[in-house]
């Protein structure tokens, strides 16, 4: 088999994928999950990276929309792969501080970002699509 990069994105989607998808089959989340991977590239283009990930964070302690933090937390393992981030992805989520330090230092690179999270979000996308069922 040969090498892979250590951030490839489809590899790192499948990676990723698996243990968010554990978190979403225990919190019936699946098919919220897979209307937020379905919907983060469009709002990414439309609105901005740095725009879009406060959006799914302000969501994200809502039992009813578990679907945005589960999406949001893929995003930040991703970037945390990428070392575009730093920090435990579990103290952004939990710390507000640190979650706004870290969206200003993304906002300047969110050019830079942006295209570097399409294929991964593109795959995460299709194994959504692939395990739940469309929202209803």
């Amino acid at each position: 088999m040969g090498t892979r990069e250590p951030a490839d994105p489809i590899y790192s989607a499948l990676e990723i994928f698996s243990k968010i998808a554990e978190e979403a089959n225990r919190s019936n989340a699946g098919s919220k999950l897979r209307a937020r991977a379905r919907e983060v590239i469009g709002l990414i283009e439309e609105a901005g990276l740095v725009p879009t990930l406060s959006f799914f964070y302000s969501k994200k302690d809502k039992e009813a929309e578990k679907g945005y933090e589960l999406m949001l937390r893929a995003i930040l393992e991703y970037l945390k792969k990428l070392n575009i981030i730093t920090k435990n992805v579990e103290t952004l989520l939990s710390n507000h501080n640190e979650m706004i330090e870290t969206l200003k230092e993304l906002r300047g690179k969110s050019s830079i970002i942006s295209p570097l999270l399409r294929p991964f979000l593109i795959e995460f996308k299709r194994l959504c699509e692939a395990l739940w069922e469309e929202e209803r």
